[in-house]
């Protein structure tokens, strides 16, 4: 496995608060699986558990 890095902010769209950190550096394939691997719209944390911990 290549372990290239890049700007972690590649990914901020997959969180709900997205925090730009430009020198946070990720593994790209890591990250690319993950991303690929959730469904479409998904965000971190989800709707389902921020609404539970509103409760």
């Amino acid at each position: 496995m290549d372990l290239t890095q890049i700007c972690g902010d590649l990914y901020n769209r997959l969180f709900t608060v997205q925090i730009s950190s430009p020198q946070l550096m990720v593994d790209y394939e890591v990250w690319t699986r993950i991303f690929e691997s959730l469904p479409e719209g998904y965000t971190l944390p989800d709707e389902t558990i921020l609404q539970a911990l509103k409760n």
